[in-house]
């Protein structure tokens, strides 16, 4: 999104592709090897709550010492929050800043077209912060919960409001993956419209089919009656010294 916006030249050179899947495929990558040491040192705890009821839990970290729980919930906090929230925040704020630069730089006369322009750009701009700030609220509250779980990881909270907590804080941290489209909805008139005009396409494909088909026949057979009018024509010859009128059609 940054090159596309701010460097829309960078992607349109023959290399931009191969970079494209090379980072993509060393996103996958990461992702996997972030994944191996929870896969090899996840072990099942039994955990007693205040109640001296005893539960069982799997413990992606060695319960061999205190310090495992509180260094791998740091961790998760750095690496799967607070660095992405500061790439992303840097990036979309420098997109942001671009579209407000560029709206106010727009050449020509300050016509109706252009004022359109501008509003356009800096809606775009409010909107990719937003997108920002839905990253954030929707896995901080995760996170938080998590760090705390693991500070104290040798009790658990049975009460209702600990379980609302940890079931809305798990539901926004999965909404963070289809809220954006909602929120273009929202923000955007034009992804608003084209959405409405892809939740009715049978029956405006439809309507558009006939439409165009009416309009064609009409077309073709104004075409055909101009095109007999125009093969109608009048010549004039001489014979035997006399004028003679004839209609030919060609």
């Amino acid at each position: 999104r940054y090159k596309a916006i701010v460097n829309p030249m960078d992607i349109q050179t023959s290399s931009a592709v191969l970079w494209t899947c090379v980072k993509a495929i060393a996103i996958w990558v990461i992702s996997m090897l972030l994944a191996v040491p929870e896969s090899v040192f996840s072990e099942l705890a039994h955990i007693n709550d205040t109640d001296n009821a005893t539960f069982t839990a799997c413990i992606p970290y060695p319960m061999t010492d205190d310090m495992h729980p509180k260094i791998h919930s740091v961790l998760i906090f750095l690496v799967y929050f607070l660095i992405p929230l500061a790439i992303i925040s840097i990036y979309y704020y420098h997109i942001a800043k671009s579209l407000i630069k560029s709206a106010h730089n727009i050449p020509g006369e300050y016509s109706e077209h252009s004022k359109r322009q501008m509003e356009t750009r800096k809606r775009l701009a409010k909107i990719v912060l937003v997108f920002v700030g839905f990253f954030a609220v929707c896995w901080f509250p995760n996170h938080v919960l998590y760090m705390y779980r693991s500070f104290n990881y040798n009790e658990i909270d049975p009460s209702t409001g600990h379980m609302v907590l940890t079931l809305v804080a798990r539901v926004l941290s999965f909404c963070n993956s289809c809220v954006n489209p909602f929120a273009l909805y929202f923000l955007s008139e034009s992804f608003r419209r084209h959405f409405n005009n892809q939740l009715c396409c049978r029956r405006k494909a439809q309507q558009e089919r006939s439409a165009s088909y009416l309009h064609n026949s009409s077309a073709i057979q104004m075409t055909s009656l101009k095109s007999n009018t125009r093969n109608t024509v009048t010549s004039m010859t001489q014979l035997n010294g006399h004028n003679l009128k004839q209609e030919v059609s060609l």
